[in-house]
């Protein structure tokens, strides 16, 4: 066998493995983009897990905000300040609506309204959000 036909054997099954794993990459990327809005990316970035396109830009703002949770600041703290500045600006909000008006997607935001509810920032009444 040639050289050039052992190379297009092995391109053929790169090929071929590429196409194959294709499904399990996109699953993995779709998995990934929920864990994140519920919170849980930093789960990924602990277990090692490889990162998709753009990753070593997550991995940057891992790193930083490694250092925010260290100074004490946690890193949703600004959308935290953003929250709560809405909900005081047009009490009654809901969290989607809240959601619309930064531009982030709502489920994200979950996990800050209860954490200033266990702080006592602010109430959440049904859907509604109010300040205390």
């Amino acid at each position: 066998m040639s050289v050039i036909e052992e190379l297009k054997g092995l391109e053929d099954r790169v090929a071929q493995r590429l196409a194959e794993l294709r499904p399990l990459v996109d699953e993995y990327h779709e998995l990934e983009r929920i864990a994140e809005r519920l919170g849980l990316s930093q789960t990924a970035a602990k277990t090692g897990a490889p990162r998709g396109r753009g990753g070593a830009r997550r991995a940057r703002g891992n790193a930083s905000s490694t250092r925010a949770r260290a100074s004490g600041r946690t890193r949703d703290g600004g959308r935290r300040d953003q929250l709560l500045a809405v909900v005081k600006e047009q009490p009654g909000i809901t969290v989607r609506e809240v959601g619309s008006r930064l531009g982030v997607d709502p489920t994200s935001l979950y996990r800050i309204v209860h954490r200033l509810e266990q702080d006592g920032a602010l109430r959440k009444s049904g859907r509604e959000l109010r300040p205390v």
